[in-house]
């Protein structure tokens, strides 16, 4: 598990490090504005996703990412393209599905994992898969939750909140996270949506325990979404 979480971090942060150094470049005019504007499309949104996908070994993910983005690229760049263009190209279908033949492996679906942490700093991946983690820590602090084309439920019933209170920062992108907190949590909400939304479904009523001890939950969700809820 720890090794799955690894990899999804390095490809991120690989992914995070380019489009630093690519916004960079764009800033001081390195870059050429005709090659700028095509990097910064939204189609590249996609490719980047991709790009995780291959670095964390999910092929059949990235390849579909990178022939969706790869399209609506050309199709906004490209004069004259057409969707016959792309239509040529079809036997590349038949060759890929000789390879997965010959590989003798079919497509594996996204597999759900579930598990406990009793740490109190927490660091939560999902990519093209799911994670359920029930969290154990009597002194939780907060951590990260990032979920790119998956789906995070993190359940802190059985957990309670450090003095100086917790701070999670997510990010969901094409993906989903699930917070399920005690009723008597003081939450703070502070997640920026772009074509998303995150949202509190907690029972009315909660919140009477401790007023000093706060959850700020922050981040953004792109094309994705959040909730939150207590039983």
């Amino acid at each position: 598990m720890k090794n799955c979480k690894s990899s999804g971090r390095y490809g991120f942060g690989i992914v995070v490090l380019l489009t630093g150094l690519v916004l960079l470049g764009g800033n001081l005019g390195f870059i050429p504005a005709n090659i700028y504007d095509v990097i910064i499309s939204w189609p590249m949104i996609l490719i980047a996703i991709a790009l995780v996908s291959f670095i964390n070994g999910e092929f059949i993910g990235g390849l579909i990412l990178s022939l969706i983005g790869g399209y609506f690229m050309a199709v906004s760049h490209i004069d004259n393209f057409s969707a016959y263009n792309i239509w040529r190209f079809w036997p590349v279908l038949l060759i890929l599905l000789g390879f997965a033949i010959l590989k003798g492996k079919k497509p594996k679906k996204p597999a759900m994992v579930y598990h406990s942490n009793s740490e109190d700093l927490i660091d939560e991946v999902a990519i093209f898969g799911g994670n359920v983690t029930r969290i154990e820590s009597k002194k939780f602090k907060g951590g990260s939750i990032t979920s790119i084309f998956g789906g995070s439920e993190v359940n802190f019933v059985d957990a309670s909140l450090a003095d100086e209170g917790a701070v999670i920062e997510m990010t969901a992108i094409f993906g989903g996270v699930k917070l399920i907190v005690p009723r008597d949590w003081h939450i703070k909400i502070e997640v920026a949506s772009v074509l998303g939304g995150f949202t509190d479904k907690r029972v009315p009523g909660s919140e009477h325990g401790d007023k000093s001890k706060v959850l700020i939950i922050k981040g953004v969700t792109i094309f994705g979404g959040g909730e939150l809820l207590s039983y």
